[in-house]
């Protein structure tokens, strides 16, 4: 869980998440994004943040599983993809 944390990711980066299976990281890395754009905004849901992370895994499973933890946090800052790295 620490990753994240250390890439100080904020309301405008492109993050590229090339094993997000199962999805704690990468739900994190959007709750960064969704948290940083608050703060820069300084109105709470007034606009969605422009930025957004690409979560990959190798494993079709584990990509299907992605993307039902990702249907979770509803929003539309993720593409959920399927390629080997």
């Amino acid at each position: 869980m620490m990753p994240p944390i250390l890439l100080d990711v904020h309301a405008d980066h492109a993050v590229l998440d090339m094993c997000a299976a199962p999805g704690s990281e990468t739900s994190q890395l959007l709750e960064l994004i969704q948290a940083s754009s608050m703060i820069d905004s300084k109105t709470p849901n007034s606009c969605q943040p422009k930025g957004f992370v690409v979560a990959n895994d190798a494993d079709a499973k584990r990509a299907y599983m992605l993307t039902h933890q990702m249907n979770r946090l509803n929003t539309a800052n993720i593409v959920i993809t399927n390629h080997q790295a």
